[in-house]
């Protein structure tokens, strides 16, 4: 909690981050293969812009999205609702790489997975 009462802005970033391993994991990025051969996403930047507070304990649906890709980065687009009224508590877009922690530089992402979010990423521009 902050000085306010509200659930601290942090934690909102712990629920953007649990939401984008499980994006990820949907999307046929296993997070435990990617520890495996130690590489994995890296955030570059986040913005986020606040709308509405969270008071515990308010319960939140996390919307995740993937944008801009290419073989090394993208974008996370991220909007959380509260589940009680449906408001739009907090959207965020993150830029990020996916890295190699032991060749320490950008990994490049295999061609079938660049493909699936790019198709994603066009049937969620359609809609």
């Amino acid at each position: 909690m902050d000085a306010n009462g509200h659930v601290n802005n942090g934690v909102y970033q712990s629920y953007f981050d649990e939401a984008r391993i499980q994006a990820l994991e949907k999307e046929g990025f296993s997070i435990q293969e990617m520890r495996d051969k130690k590489v994995g996403p890296v955030m570059l930047k986040a913005e986020l812009s606040y709308h509405k507070p969270l008071h515990h304990p308010d319960a939140v649906r996390i919307e995740t999205g993937f944008r801009d890709m290419s073989k090394i980065k993208g974008k996370v687009i991220q909007n959380m609702y509260r589940i009680s009224d449906g408001a739009l508590v907090c959207e965020a877009i993150f830029s990020a790489l996916f890295f190699d922690f032991e060749k320490n530089r950008p990994w490049k992402i295999p061609e079938t997975f660049l493909e699936k979010f790019k198709a994603d990423e066009k049937l969620n521009q359609n809609q």
